[in-house]
């Protein structure tokens, strides 16, 4: 029997980002509803990210919070030929971030146990004191880790590689996933599932 046969799974994850999980949880049984709570944007303007990018040297971490940071990072790096990143040590927030920075031939030095701002914070912050740190991430998001690490005697320069938006759509689509018909039931998959 299937563990999750007959359970109802909404996966909010950007689109181009949900189709292992949907699979993986379509394996176990579960009726599988796609309705991206995220869609990843260009920011308004690269200039801070390829600046940060030029002066790479001047830096000893590099804190990257996402794939899409990482992604982001490394297409202005390449773009801009700038390849210099001997003596940067690098930080990733978890094993995905993790996987995709190695993928680009980068070697992780730090990654917490726990996958938040928080556990970043715990992991660095002995060792960032007299440091310029470069933190790359979406435009939008808290301000544990450059706080923090300010407090702790880092030099942080918080730079931003995407936008994050609610895509067109989403919010109708979710909230006719949530209302209870008439009749108690939810509604299908079919009549709320993107196009």
């Amino acid at each position: 029997m299937k563990s999750l046969a007959g359970k109802r799974i909404l996966v909010g994850r950007a689109a181009k980002q949900a189709g292992a999980l949907s699979e993986l949880l379509r394996e176990q049984g579960a009726t599988v509803i796609e309705i991206p709570f995220i869609e990843i944007k260009p920011p308004r303007s690269y200039r801070l990210l390829d600046e940060a990018v030029r002066k790479l040297p001047l830096y000893d971490w590099l804190i990257l919070t996402s794939v899409n940071g990482v992604e982001v990072f490394f297409s202005r790096l390449q773009r801009l030929k700038s390849a210099n990143l001997s003596g940067l040590r690098v930080a990733a927030i978890g094993p995905a971030t993790r996987a995709e920075i190695e993928r680009h031939g980068l070697r992780v030095d730090v990654m917490p146990q726990e996958y938040v701002a928080e556990s970043v914070v715990r992991a660095l912050r002995s060792r960032v004191k007299g440091k310029r740190v470069l933190l790359v991430r979406a435009s939008v998001a808290r301000d544990v880790i450059p706080r923090e690490l300010r407090k702790a005697g880092a030099r942080v320069d918080v730079v931003e590689a995407y936008r994050t938006e609610l895509p067109r759509g989403s919010a109708t689509k979710t909230r006719k996933l949530l209302r209870v018909e008439s009749d108690g039931r939810m509604p299908s998959p079919s009549r709320v599932r993107p196009r």
